[in-house]
């Protein structure tokens, strides 16, 4: 399987062959998004080993100074499938909240076109689940935490949000639970 990087390069040749403006704007952002997490993946790697080091080699300046240039950032390194996926998620995240307060503005036509930029990236990720497909694992869920009223979201909300993470929006697995509980 490629990768969403590999994906997002090719569709913007085809976007930028074809005139498709639009396109080409979300595809850019969405690869830009996608450098910003690989470069704070690669610096996050670089201080984790550069803080080793300097815990290793208090004692010696010398051996610590030269471990510390020896370190290799590799800025390049790819980004594992579900990093990918998690930044992707992210800016459709952020392209609703923008849609949602451009409608609360009074600008209905701002708010379509971040709409139309999330449909495009959310054809980068895997398809989301539904709420009927939701309803019933959510509802084995609470079973088997074996939670019975709405005060127990603050314990169902975390588990719901690993279990589904990537394949459900955390909105819809709030109401559904709510609902759920209400219920039980």
């Amino acid at each position: 399987m490629s990768s969403i990087s590999d994906q997002l390069a090719a569709d913007l040749k085809t976007a930028m062959r074809a005139g498709e403006k639009a396109r080409v704007e979300v595809i850019r952002g969405a690869r830009a998004a996608l450098q910003r997490a690989q470069l704070e993946t690669a610096k996050q790697q670089y201080d984790a080993e550069a803080a080793a080091i300097e815990a290793r080699l208090a004692h010696d300046a010398e051996a610590r100074a030269q471990a510390l240039a020896a370190i290799s950032a590799d800025a390049h390194a790819p980004l594992t499938l579900e990093v990918e996926q998690a930044v992707m998620a992210k800016e459709i995240k952020r392209r609703l909240e923008a849609a949602e307060i451009y409608r609360k503005g009074g600008r209905p036509e701002l708010a379509d076109q971040e709409e139309a930029e999330a449909t495009i990236l959310r054809s980068y990720l895997p398809q989301m689940l539904s709420a009927d497909e939701l309803r019933p694992a959510i509802q084995a869920l609470i079973a088997e935490l074996g939670l019975s009223s709405p005060s127990a979201m603050g314990k169902l909300m975390p588990a719901l949000m690993q279990r589904f993470q990537g394949r459900a929006d955390g909105r819809l697995l709030s109401q559904l639970a709510r609902e759920l509980l209400a219920g039980a």
